[in-house]
């Protein structure tokens, strides 16, 4: 897990170093948003995510991202992302995006685990660096919390593994 964390950080830093240059070199974006659950047991999620972006291109950026995540306990995942604009930049945008990593949980009686994201989405141009973006998508998380059933008879704890699968809508600013 330390070298996970310290793979993203490294990645991170070096996105932000950028030399002198009067153009603006790193994208950042934030949403918020929630999610159909298709998977028993059902949890209809929280989702918060800031993401930023290096452009590799007019239409392709790749970039690290994190947030929270309120399931039945809360997760904070830590992830690379990629985005490509299906047009040329204009006043409407159509994008695709995929973002993967993995998701810590800080509760004690619960274990992170693999995250994946991906989605289509609109951006709409409200100035030269403010657009708002809605994406609709779908989303794995991976988790493994302690279950414990006590009656009067015995105690017994257990380790349930949860595969949180959800249609994702987001609503975001990028900036």
């Amino acid at each position: 897990m330390r070298k996970i964390f310290f793979a993203f950080a490294f990645m991170f830093t070096s996105l932000l170093a950028k030399g002198q240059s009067a153009e603006q070199n790193f994208i950042y974006t934030t949403t918020i948003g929630t999610g159909i659950a298709v998977n028993e047991p059902s949890y209809t999620p929280f989702l918060f995510h800031v993401l930023g972006y290096y452009p590799l291109g007019h239409r392709f950026s790749a970039g690290v991202g994190t947030g929270l995540s309120f399931y039945e306990t809360m997760l904070i995942p830590l992830f690379a992302d990629v985005k490509f604009a299906i047009t040329q930049p204009q006043k409407i945008i159509p994008y695709v995006e995929c973002g993967g990593g993995y998701a810590f949980a800080p509760n004690k009686n619960a274990n992170g685990g693999l995250y994946l994201n991906s989605s289509v989405g609109v951006q709409y141009a409200l100035s030269d660096n403010l657009k708002l973006q809605l994406a609709a998508g779908y989303e794995l998380q991976k988790l493994e919390r302690l279950k414990k059933h006590t009656n009067q008879y015995f105690t017994a704890g257990f380790a349930e593994r949860l595969n949180h699968h959800i249609l994702s809508l987001k609503v975001g600013i990028v900036f």
